[in-house]
């Protein structure tokens, strides 16, 4: 019970008795019907302020009808039997309706508080399990369903504690290189929270950041805990919060799998990719350099430019291919630099095409005069437009070559579309593009290893843009690219 509804249980003992007592007498009311009465405001109490306000309004009905309707009146002395009798049997009823009514309160109320509780983490649970972070989703919940100033998840290492993954009101972020020695001690002790991996080290021995706040520990798996800052929690919060501790713990084994499982699809892919799409221009180009160097074998004018040219193009397709791995190795490795500025499409489109040598100068660019300069990096810009152009022109037919468009969206964005007339992609096929080395059936060695769209969404994600595909009206595929409009 609140301590508003005790203190109104006790007011209304306090003023209401005496109020019944005096409309009873008034009324020449019996004995009997005085212990009803009294019996019913007795319930009331207890269903309003719970046990001990009950208590007080027993004993002082007792006394009320012993003083004023059992004989002798105006005396607590009884001298009938019958009515020392209803007096007892009044007293007895009163303290076990109290008893009774106060226990169905209390189990409705923790039925009521358990079913919140199953509401709140079914909620959670769903909510966490749609979103593609569910590490992120659980310590942001908490975080925010307790009003506490930081969650974190912590694992227990050779070298002690270490921060696995931490949601705070600055946001999310994901420090499993952050580690806390044995050596050092907190500035203010945790408070280790019981449960079925109790056994943890104890608290003191070690050190938390942000150490100046009231920490408590809640144990989540064999060598994981959840570190809780700000506020104290009762008992049902505890509860709550080592059953977030449980699927935290299966969460992180989850992204661990998915981690190593990526790992190992990568290293495959990149691990084909050498022994094919590196390997043919490497060989292609020493080929035409061991031709050339060859003293058995004398070549023409023209063949000496042919032999030339498929090495300086496979060179070419060579330095490509690096400089696409490279990029990404450093997108996901969040290792890009990218300064954003004011560029026109009508100055890096005509670069773009350039680089995709005598195909860029088939493609039809309908640019708009008016249209709208954007706010992005020039080379990231630059290499995006080459590689989703140069992927149109690929599938492209010889006598139908892709067309770009552009447009100003709302005032704040611009839309460049690359439509081209090729076969198109499937609608559940359109995200396995942008995975790394996706080539959705290909299998010759001249399409590259499925590194371009990949990169050109993670560098347009960069430009805080976007690019999706949609279908070209009449057949194909058409890249949407949306980035920021410049300031006027």
């Amino acid at each position: 019970m609140s301590r508003r509804r005790v203190a109104a249980a006790f007011a209304v003992t306090l003023l209401g008795l005496p109020a019944l007592t005096a409309a009873t007498h008034a009324a020449g009311l019996e004995l009997a019907d005085g212990v009803l009465l009294f019996l019913g405001a007795v319930v009331g109490v207890a269903l309003l302020g719970g046990l001990w306000p009950a208590l007080l309004a027993a004993v002082g009905g007792f006394l009320l009808l012993n003083y004023f309707f059992t004989a002798p009146v105006r005396s607590l002395d009884i001298n009938t039997r019958q009515g020392a009798l209803a007096l007892a049997v009044f007293v007895l009823v009163a303290l076990a309706v109290s008893w009774i009514v106060d226990l169905a309160a209390r189990r409705a109320r923790e039925a009521v508080a358990a079913t919140a509780d199953a509401r709140v983490l079914g909620a959670v649970a769903g909510a966490v399990l749609a979103t593609p972070d569910p590490m992120r989703g659980l310590l942001g919940q908490l975080r925010e369903l307790f009003g506490l100033t930081s969650v974190s998840l912590l694992e227990q290492a050779a070298e002690g504690w270490r921060v696995v993954a931490v949601s705070d009101k600055s946001g999310f972020s994901d420090s499993r290189e952050t580690s806390f020695s044995r050596s050092s001690r907190a500035a203010a002790s945790p408070t280790l929270v019981g449960g079925p991996n109790s056994s943890a080290p104890e608290p003191d021995e070690t050190t938390y950041p942000q150490a100046a706040e009231r920490e408590i520990r809640v144990p989540a798996d064999d060598g994981l805990v959840l570190a809780l800052r700000g506020r104290d929690l009762d008992d049902n919060e505890l509860r709550i919060a080592r059953a977030f501790g449980a699927q935290a713990a299966v969460a992180l084994r989850q992204q661990r799998l998915t981690t190593a499982a990526e790992g190992d699809r990568v290293r495959s892919a990149l691990l084909a990719a050498v022994s094919h799409d590196l390997r043919t221009p490497l060989a292609s180009a020493k080929a035409a350099v061991a031709g050339l160097r060859s003293d058995e074998v004398h070549f023409d004018e023209h063949d000496r430019r042919e032999l030339l040219e498929t090495a300086d193009e496979s060179l070419d397709r060579l330095a490509a291919l690096l400089a696409n791995l490279l990029d990404l190795s450093r997108l996901q490795a969040g290792a890009l630099a990218v300064h954003l500025t004011d560029v026109g499409f009508d100055d890096v489109v005509p670069v773009a095409l350039d680089e995709l040598g005598p195909g860029g100068r088939r493609i039809t660019v309908r640019l708009p005069e008016d249209l709208p300069a954007v706010l992005a990096d020039p080379g990231l810009l630059d290499r995006v437009l080459v590689n989703v152009v140069g992927n149109a022109l690929r599938y492209s037919p010889a006598d139908c070559p892709p067309e770009i468009t552009g447009r100003a969206i709302d005032g704040d964005r611009v839309e460049l579309r690359v439509a081209d007339r090729g076969p198109g992609i499937a609608p559940g096929d359109r995200e396995r593009v942008f995975r790394a080395f996706q080539r959705l059936g290909d299998r010759d060695n001249h399409t590259g290893v499925g590194l371009g769209l990949a990169l050109s969404r993670g560098l347009t994600e960069a430009m805080d843009g976007t690019l999706v595909p949609e279908d070209t009206p009449g057949g194909g595929l058409t890249m949407v690219l949306t980035l920021p409009a410049a300031a006027p």
